[in-house]
């Protein structure tokens, strides 16, 4: 087996241990969450009462579980696309060129995901050091700030393997088969 089936087969492996572990624990968030939500539906119109932070739990636990699910969503390159010029450079044999928008969109990715994630730690800090709280103050921000700049910097990080994925196809020419593949990052 050559180095760059090597470094794919690596790269796939670590994907769908990433995509296992996360879908799991987004999965279970959300469904926490949703059960969490449902009870508090119940507590609010039957009951007549609810908690006072049961609002900020549910906004704040699913966004963590969607931050970290972003993850899951690009190792499926699952993103929105706009496929109209892809198909016409597709359509006009332009094959390198699709191949090429496919590395860049890929290194844009992967450039903003890590660029946001590393600026983040400065807000984490920042809500860390001045106690920064919910609207209900019943939970400390700088943990779902936490989770955010680790959902985006996991991101990234996926990206980053994707080019490396995407450069290795490129070399050995998997674009000049014509097919486009329309749930790319294009």
């Amino acid at each position: 087996m050559s180095n760059k089936a090597n470094v794919v087969l690596f790269i796939h492996r670590l994907n769908a241990g990433i995509e296992q572990v996360v879908s799991y624990v987004a999965g279970i968030l959300f469904f926490g969450v949703t059960l969490f939500t449902i009870a508090e539906i119940f507590r609010r119109y039957v009951l007549g009462t609810v908690f006072e932070w049961s609002q900020d739990a549910s906004i704040y636990f699913m966004v963590v579980a969607v931050t970290l699910y972003l993850s899951v969503t690009q190792i499926r390159r699952g993103h929105l696309v706009m496929a109209a010029v892809i198909e016409l450079l597709n359509h006009k044999k332009w094959y390198r060129t699709v191949g090429i928008c496919r590395i860049l969109s890929t290194v844009a990715i992967a450039l903003l995901c890590i660029s946001l994630s590393i600026s983040g730690w400065e807000m984490v800090s920042y809500s860390y050091s001045m106690n920064v709280t919910s609207m209900s103050l019943a939970f400390d921000l700088w943990m779902f700030h936490v989770m955010f700049v680790l959902g985006l910097g996991l991101m990234g990080v996926v990206a980053f393997f994707q080019i490396i994925e995407d450069v290795i196809a490129y070399s050995n020419g998997e674009h000049l088969i014509g097919e486009v593949d329309l749930i790319a990052d294009i």
